[in-house]
C-alpha cells in the first residue's frame, strides 16, 4: 500500500534508477555510432530497447531527462523488427502515466 512505503527507500531507488540511465546515456555519448555498442544494431540494443520502451509506455519522460536515450528510442522504435514485435495493445491504446513523476 502507498501509505506503507518508506520514502527514504523510494528516493534511494529513484537515485539508483537515474544513475543507471545516466550510465546508458554516457554509453551513447562515448560510442562511435548511434547504437549502444557501436555503429550497428547488436544484442546490446535488443536487450536495452525493451526496457526503454516500457519506461516510455508507462509515462517516463525519457526525452526530457535523457536526450541521447530519447533519440536512441526514437531511432529504434521505427525499425521493422521492433514494429513486428511491438505489443498490439500498445499500438491501440495511449501510454500510461505511472512513471511520469520519476
Amino acid at each position: 500500500k502507498p501509505e506503507d512505503r518508506d520514502e527514504t527507500v523510494v528516493e534511494e531507488k529513484k537515485k539508483g534508477f537515474h544513475e543507471e540511465l545516466k550510465r546508458w546515456e554516457d554509453y551513447l555519448k562515448n560510442q562511435d555510432g548511434s547504437y549502444m555498442a557501436g555503429k550497428a544494431f547488436s544484442l546490446a540494443d535488443a536487450a536495452v530497447f525493451p526496457f526503454l520502451a516500457s519506461l516510455v509506455r508507462f509515462g517516463f519522460r525519457l526525452h526530457d531527462k535523457y536526450k541521447r536515450l530519447g533519440n536512441y528510442y526514437d531511432m529504434l522504435k521505427d525499425r521493422p523488427s521492433v514494429q513486428a514485435a511491438w505489443p498490439p495493445h500498445w499500438k491501440d491504446s495511449p501510454n500510461q502515466e505511472m512513471l511520469k513523476d520519476v
